[in-house]
């Protein structure tokens, strides 16, 4: 369809993913709790929003298994159903996100599951490990152990550079704004 729109070689940015999401079933407690602890289970860890990479290029995403992130998220977050989840509730308590990515269908040995379908594949989950709350030391931990690996979190187009007198870039550009929109503020002031 976009080749006939835009021409060869013209590829949709969100097409191709090796991953079949069957987003039906993210509501299915049971489905997400076998997922969660099959074996072929991957998890993709964020800190910050940074994903865990494995080489020096920072171009190749790293996975973990269950057993690397089962004291962030517990046993089975998934146990209960989403009514007793929400009974269960507390605001003040600190929940990581974790999200279901979908299966890959084309992995050997992956969880097969039953439900209306049989859908066969391997498991793939994102979790935000940055150090916070009630699972600080836990996703501390977890950091240390995989940067003893040589793992990293991309940095992405973050740059590690100060300035000449020693502020932060962010410091340096908010500063710097603050005094250009300060000086237009007052001289554009009706009251001067």
């Amino acid at each position: 369809m976009l080749s006939r729109k835009y021409g060869r070689g013209i590829v949709n940015y969100f097409a191709g993913n090796p991953l079949n999401r069957v987003g039906f079933l993210r509501g299915d407690h049971e489905f997400l709790s076998q997922a969660l602890r099959h074996p072929s289970a991957s998890f993709l860890l964020c800190n910050e929003l940074q994903p865990l990479v494995s080489d020096s290029n920072k171009r190749k995403l790293a996975y973990v298994k269950y057993d690397d992130v089962k004291p962030i998220i517990g046993e089975d977050p998934y146990a209960g159903t989403e009514e007793e989840i929400l009974k269960q509730y507390d605001s003040t308590k600190y929940i990581p996100q974790m999200i279901f990515l979908g299966i890959d269908e084309k992995a050997k040995d992956g969880l097969t599951y039953q439900g209306k379908n049989q859908y066969t594949g391997a498991p793939y989950f994102a979790l935000d490990v940055s150090p916070r709350r009630s699972v600080k030391e836990a996703c501390e931990k977890l950091i240390a152990e995989l940067e003893e690996k040589s793992f990293k979190f991309a940095r992405g187009r973050v740059m590690d550079v100060e300035a000449a007198d020693g502020r932060s870039p962010l410091q340096c550009t908010l500063s710097d704004t603050d005094t250009r929109l300060s000086g237009r503020l007052r001289r554009s002031s009706p009251h001067d």
